[in-house]
């Protein structure tokens, strides 16, 4: 994802796709360069919206997401974050795999708040049988303000989750910010968006 151009919005280009939802407004998203990088700013008032991007993506060959992000806003709420009431977050990545037997996986990359803490898992439980997976690069109150590089082995969590990633792609990538919860408001930037290639020995 190169942010040094502004991608237009209202269409969004070809393999780009922006979901809102019918209950709130949608994120605000610009473009901006912010201490010299070329980003995305997305922010919050109680809003909502997922910014897409289609791929098509062999795990094994391609394993590394990497990115950098700065949370300029946190949100700050009595709610747990640990409950559907309070899952609201600054930043997150929705990421969507196709298993090698066509099978469909979805989990999230998150920015934690006060009780989610980096290589934390958070099980969102929608009901006895069906609960979604987030994982915690960062977060806390002690790194808003600053720019943070990031990098995850998206094998290493496919197969916490699902086992054995092999065959597995990447299918859906999707910046998501959301205070639809908590009422409250967020501002986070992304730069430098990428997916790497595997080293070998």
């Amino acid at each position: 994802m190169d942010f040094s151009e502004a991608l237009t919005l209202d269409p969004v280009p070809d393999g780009w796709h922006h979901r809102t939802f019918w209950r709130h407004s949608p994120m605000d998203i610009s473009f901006i360069t912010k201490d010299e990088r070329p980003s995305i700013r997305l922010s919050t008032d109680n809003t909502a919206s997922m910014l897409f991007r289609y791929v098509d993506i062999q795990l094994n060959q391609y394993p590394f997401l990497s990115w950098e992000w700065f949370i300029e806003q946190g949100i700050y709420s009595d709610l747990s974050e640990l409950t559907p009431e309070g899952d609201d977050h600054p930043a997150r990545f929705y990421l969507s795999f196709e298993a090698e037997n066509g099978d469909t996986h979805r989990m999230e990359i998150i920015w934690g708040n006060k009780e989610l803490h980096r290589g934390d898992w958070k099980h969102l439980k929608f009901s006895e049988t069906r609960s979604f997976p987030h994982y915690v690069a960062n977060g806390g109150e002690e790194n808003i303000g600053q720019w943070h590089a990031e990098k995850v082995d998206l094998t290493e969590l496919y197969q916490t989750l699902w086992g054995s990633a092999k065959g597995a792609k990447l299918k859906e990538i999707a910046l998501f910010c959301d205070t639809d919860e908590t009422d409250l408001k967020s501002i986070a930037y992304f730069s430098n968006i990428g997916i790497e290639k595997a080293t070998s020995n």
